[in-house]
């Protein structure tokens, strides 16, 4: 590879500049309290409508110089401690609602106070009148497109409750998981969106798959992107989840999730347990005012059964433990570090268990997946500097139930699952983000942002793989496939970027996002330019209706497994006749990475190396949004975004050799229309609807069908066509309503287009377009509720232990009904036409219901 020795260098360097960084952090001591900082501030952030708003960041600043920042928790609150007595201006940003600032307030000694402040939605202007409130500077947020935004109250409380962040991600406009449980992510595959947590990449650096992600209960919001135009989120082509985690609280609070297990009834008789998810969180202060904790844990083992399969052999067997850990030290009212460690170790038994692949022939895997992070945040003056040091493990074994040869028929499959999997991949990161004071000119005010970031990944392991025999119905031999070579692999890579940003507001009707990202990809050998441009505009006096849109360039992170593709075994093809003779081969299929399809492009600079890929998106939105009353608020916006230098794998002839190419040619197209409003009309009630119109579509043969954990068996040519999650029609309503007697209700409402097929001969040959608009599932229509009731145990609590209790003690009962219309929702079907029920669509899931408890002190 080129550049090694330059390469080595950096590493040397990197890793000094990382040990310096580990140094300084730990050799940090807490200032004491000088005499006089007694003063207390607390600031409660609520909207319009007086629900509290997480997540809104409040400055304390004196003579422009910003003195202390925070965070507020899910209560809306900031606590500022430790000030000395005078006179404060606050401001308050959170993104999608106006900036606030609050002048003159006054801060007492020995006297704590307490200020309200209320966000009202975004429009465009950083000018905000409140009282006698005066011009902000403080800079807006995303100005292109407005993210989607998901608060952890608002996740817990959805019928489906979800236990992490990825099962929040399937009720986002655009967002959709196939029957085979993948997550499809605004028309791409999972591995071309980025996943972010507290600014760090967690995806998996051999894969780029999510893994397991947070527990709901650590989240403080999650923020989905389909085209953040700031320059600051790179490696995705298709969407960004950005996820902020919950620091501990003033005073310590406790809470037990699902304490009891659900055990299966079958025809009326106790057959074992089914699902058990217990789920524990606490968090509060270690040190007063100085050191804050977290900690959100939680068990699951859950048997998936598959209703098409008779009981006890149609149950998955899953079982997961997943720990996230959180510390906040306030250094000093200008500095404060935060650490954080994931703990997410899971493993299966009979792994995509479905009716034609029965318990002998699914896979078992055990998976491990540790992350920890460390963030110093340094405010300068009014600049800020934000570094952070992430480091990720994460490691998979995949086996089979046995040595048997996988067998693969019309009518159902035997034998046993044909691949071996052992890996273990890294990613050690640092990244160093510097936004500036805003500078006012004649021409409004630059809110500049710059950024650079330093990654190294290292994926090693091994794949095997053995026999898979195609058979008709009749059990006659048609295909024979064996596996020859491989071996063990280590691969390695440095990633560099840089980014630049300028949030302008130009007048207080106009605001624009301009900035470039830089990225250079070591083992792809290629440098890349991602220009961004965002606009908002309120053309209108009142400044209510907002205009916005944007143009941008983003590349994918090409994954690490992608290039141990030459040391995975190569595959050895016979075809056999009726009458058992050979008709074909044995052929010897070539493993071979090729070069990426030349485009002409200024953004990639590359050379002529084997696997310089680079896979990038131009994406471009146009929205509009208007509060219609101080309840609703709607938006339209529509998107299109196409894809090129995708990575497939597909079978071709190089040379006059047979060889399965690892190519850099892929394409793909994404177009989406969205309705979306919102009708908040008290605290804590809310209703959402959306719907989406869109088409995804592109080259079937991504590589990561093939080169991910779980590979299927048969390498079909490629096809461009509907991708697995495409849905031209999709309606979505959920959110929570107060109802008499305390009761709560949280409905969930979907209808889609069902999802497209392919049909395949016995052969396992695609017959006709596969995934063409006449070959979908029948349409979906699901409707859940959730309805709770909250009880309060102070008096039992104080009776039993003899004390008065100072805190809310409760118990919270939910009900919960699961296609409450049976509707017929089938997610498998009979897709081989050599199969006597071909065209059969089966496994309905029907009706289901479900008692939680929780106990929250």
């Amino acid at each position: 590879m080129k550049l090694s020795g330059s390469i080595q260098g950096i590493r040397g360097i990197v890793s000094g500049l990382l040990l310096v960084a580990l140094v300084f952090s730990s050799s940090i001591t807490p200032f004491a309290q000088q005499p006089g900082r007694n003063a207390r501030l607390t600031v409660t952030v609520t909207d319009q409508t007086g629900r509290a708003v997480p997540g809104a960041q409040v400055q304390l600043r004196q003579q422009n110089a910003i003195i202390s920042t925070a965070t507020t928790n899910e209560e809306g609150r900031a606590d500022f401690n430790g000030l000395a007595a005078g006179s404060y201006d606050v401001a308050i940003s959170k993104d999608g609602f106006e900036p606030l600032l609050l002048n003159t307030v006054e801060v007492k000694a020995d006297s704590p106070f307490d200020l309200p402040a209320t966000l009202l939605p975004r429009a465009v202007t950083d000018v905000v009148n409140v009282s006698s409130t005066t011009a902000s500077n403080t800079p807006l947020e995303q100005g292109g497109a407005a993210a989607t935004e998901l608060r952890r109250d608002q996740a817990k409380e959805r019928a489906d409750r979800p236990d992490n962040v990825a099962e929040t991600l399937p009720y986002i406009p655009g967002i959709a998981r196939t029957d085979q449980g993948q997550l499809r992510i605004f028309g791409g595959s999972e591995n071309r969106s980025a996943l972010i947590v507290n600014s760090a990449d967690v995806t998996d650096p051999a894969t780029g798959q999510f893994g397991m992600t947070v527990p709901i209960d650590s989240v403080q919001t999650i923020n989905i992107f389909r085209t953040p135009f700031l320059a600051q989120y790179g490696r995705f082509t298709a969407g960004v989840v950005s996820v902020d985690t919950r620091r501990g609280g003033e005073k310590w609070n406790f809470e037990l999730n699902d304490p009891f297990p659900e055990f299966r009834y079958l025809r009326g008789s106790l057959r074992g347990l089914r699902e058990a998810t217990p789920r524990l969180t606490f968090n509060g202060p270690l040190i007063k005012n100085r050191l804050y904790f977290s900690q959100g844990i939680e068990y699951d083992i859950a048997k998936r059964r598959v209703l098409a399969l008779p009981f006890p052999n149609n149950e998955t067997i899953n079982e997961s433990v997943n720990s996230f850990t959180q510390f906040d030290y306030i250094a000093s009212d200008r500095h404060n570090l935060t650490g954080t460690l994931h703990i997410a170790p899971r493993k299966a038994k009979f792994f995509n268990l479905d009716f034609f692949n029965q318990r002998p022939v699914t896979p078992n895997f055990s998976a491990r997946d540790y992350t920890g992070t460390l963030i110093d945040r340094w405010t300068l003056g009014e600049n800020v500097l934000e570094s952070t040091v992430a480091i990720k493990r994460a490691g998979l074994d995949v086996w089979a139930q046995g040595r048997q040869e996988m067998t693969l028929t019309p009518t159902g499959n035997a034998g046993n699952y044909f691949n071996e999997q052992d890996r273990n991949s890294s990613r050690v990161e640092w990244l160093e983000t510097l936004s500036l004071k805003p500078i006012s000119n004649m021409v409004g005010t630059h809110n500049l942002k710059f950024g650079t970031g330093i990654t190294r990944t290292v994926n090693r392991g091994e794949y095997l793989a053995r026999p898979i025999n195609i058979r008709d119905t009749a059990g006659t031999l048609l295909k024979r496939v064996e596996f020859a070579g491989g071996g063990r692999y280590r691969r390695n890579d440095l990633e560099v970027a840089a980014f630049g940003q300028d949030h302008w507001v130009v007048t207080p009707k106009l605001a624009v996002d301009v900035g470039t990202r830089f990225e250079r990809q070591g083992i792809t050998e290629t440098f890349r330019i991602a220009p961004r441009f965002g606009l908002a505009w309120t053309p209108f006096g009142n400044q209510q209706t907002v205009l916005r849109t944007g143009y941008g360039l983003f590349y994918d992170r090409v994954p690490l497994n992608v290039y141990s593709f030459d040391k995975y075994p190569e595959q050895i093809v016979t075809t056999f006749g009726p009458n058992g003779t050979i008709i074909d081969g044995p052929r010897r299929f070539m493993n071979i990475t090729d070069q990426a399809e030349a485009r002409r492009t200024p953004f990639i600079h590359r050379g002529s190396e084997a696997g310089n890929f680079a896979p990038y998106s131009a994406t471009w939105n146009l929205e509009v949004e208007h509060p219609v009353t101080s309840y609703l608020r709607l938006r339209a916006s529509y998107q299109a975004s196409n894809s090129y230098g995708l990575i497939t794998l597909t079978p071709k002839v190089v040379q006059g050799q047979d060889a399965l190419v690892l190519g850099g040619g892929g394409k793909a197209r994404y177009r989406q229309f969205e309705l979306l409003s919102r009708l908040s009309w008290k605290e804590g009630q809310e209703l959402f609807f959306s719907y989406v119109r869109s088409r995804s579509e592109g080259d079937l043969n991504e590589f990561n069908n093939f080169l991910g954990s779980f590979p299927v068996p048969v390498i079909r040519p490629n096809q461009y066509s509907n991708l697995p999650g495409d849905m031209p029609h999709r309606f979505l309503l959920w959110g929570n309503v107060q109802l008499p007697w305390k009761l709560r209700i949280a409905p969930l409402v979907e209808w889609r287009t069902g999802f497209p097929y392919f049909t395949v001969d016995a052969a396992q040959n695609y017959v006709g377009v596969p995934n063409a608009d006449d070959k979908r599932f029948p349409n979906f229509f699901s409707l859940d509720a959730r309805v709770t009731r909250e009880f309060k145990i102070n008096k039992a609590v104080e009776t039993i232990f003899g004390r008065k209790l100072q805190d809310p003690y409760a118990v919270k009962v939910s009900f919960s009904v699961y296609n409450l219309t049976n509707h017929f929702n089938p997610p498998s079907l009979h897709n081989n036409i050599a199969d006597p029920q071909f065209g059969l669509f089966f496994g309905q899931n029907k009706r289901r219901f479900r008692l939680d408890f929780d106990i929250v002190f």
